[in-house]
């Protein structure tokens, strides 16, 4: 049986591709760390919610399509790992890649 943990997570990424950002940024705490590898040109550190929501607004500047795929997820407690399928249409082309989100 999945944890609360898990179940959270899963309605989150559900909104985010239903594009309810609204439901994905009441699932976490308010003083959330987002971090983003500085490959990508929006790559950072963002902190709480408005720094989160401020990542989420970037996004359509660079994708036409993006799609958050998880594929599993690896509850430990209060860490959760999930495994990820990125697609998406963006100006540098296709995307088409696995990822790890890692949860606390």
């Amino acid at each position: 049986m999945a944890s609360d943990n898990v179940e959270v997570l899963r309605s989150a990424y559900d909104a985010f591709a239903r594009q309810d950002i609204g439901t994905v940024m009441a699932a976490f705490n308010d003083d959330i760390e987002w971090e983003v590898p500085d490959s990508v040109p929006w790559g950072g550190n963002y902190q709480g919610h408005e720094g989160v929501g401020s990542f989420f607004g970037k996004l359509p500047e660079h994708w036409q399509e993006l799609s958050v795929q998880p594929e599993e997820f690896i509850d430990a407690g209060d860490t959760v790992v999930a495994r990820i399928h990125l697609t998406g249409t963006g100006a540098g082309g296709r995307l088409d890649s696995e990822s790890i989100h890692l949860w606390r």
